[in-house]
């Protein structure tokens, strides 16, 4: 049996969900005996194929996200060596006075 499916989530598994809660409500003994199964296989497929669909997206997003971090943690490395830098410099003037 499948949870309660959110439309926004699957908007392409909307009509299968209903076919198969119909098909549940209408047959209720036969249900058990595998009436409903066909109904039931498809829906899998579907919610599979949008579960891809999802995750794909999502690991774009988030590869697109972490480049963004790592550029930002280079150029805080970047700003804390030229601080080195300029401290060591200031170091050795102050040693040279």
């Amino acid at each position: 049996m499948h949870p309660a499916l959110a439309d926004h989530l699957n908007p392409g598994c909307v009509e299968l969900a209903e076919k198969l809660t119909n098909c549940h409500a209408e047959n209720r003994w036969a249900k058990f005996l595998g009436k409903c199964n066909a109904l039931s296989e498809a829906l899998n497929k579907c919610l599979g194929r949008e579960f891809e669909v999802r995750r794909k997206r999502q690991m774009i997003e988030s590869r697109a996200r972490w480049a963004r971090i790592e550029a930002r943690w280079r150029e805080m490395d970047m700003d804390d060596k030229e601080h080195a830098a300029f401290e060591r410099v200031q170091r050795e003037r102050r040693e040279e006075n």
